[in-house]
């Protein structure tokens, strides 16, 4: 029995001793980034300038669409268990996915607004790639209904032109 305790206590004296000469290291968090990201939609939720609200909801998209890395995470584990072992998801504080089509949203609306439909076209477009994921399913269905709109305006508006 004593030797049992003996052995016990080496293998925790081992495994925390790993854990001290290998500390875990967390990526560092961003806030100037995410200030930025929710300046950028604040200034699309109270942009009117079409040019404006293109290049925020181009910004939020593409900052949605980057995929995150954790390269600053480390977890040291024995090979056997590491494989069990996920990397955390970096997260920033609200869906950036969602403010990206929210702003699309709005300046797809907005580009319909002004008659630039080429514009809002690629624009509405964005929002279509989150379509499969329920938690967007109010700006895809928003954004096929304006593009449902604009099909329905180009075709009359070439059916009026068409000369005789």
């Amino acid at each position: 029995m004593k030797n049992l305790r003996l052995i016990l206590v080496g293998i925790l004296v081992s495994v925390a001793g790993l854990q001290f000469s290998h500390p875990v290291q967390a990526a560092p968090i961003d806030n100037g980034s995410f200030m930025s990201l929710w300046s950028t939609y604040s200034h699309c939720q109270d942009a009117t300038d079409i040019e404006q609200l293109k290049a925020d909801a181009s910004t939020l998209t593409n900052v949605a669409n980057r995929a995150l890395t954790q390269d600053g995470f480390v977890l040291p584990l024995p090979s056997k268990i590491e494989q069990f072992v996920s990397t955390p998801a970096a997260r920033f504080a609200v869906d950036v996915k969602a403010m990206a089509a929210a702003c699309s949203l709005k300046a797809g609306s907005a580009a319909v607004e002004a008659g630039k439909f080429e514009v809002a076209k690629d624009l509405l477009k964005t929002i279509l790639i989150y379509e499969p994921q329920s938690e967007y399913a109010y700006y895809a269905s928003q954004a096929k209904a304006l593009l449902s709109e604009l099909e329905t305006a180009t075709v009359q508006v070439v059916t009026l032109r068409v000369p005789e």
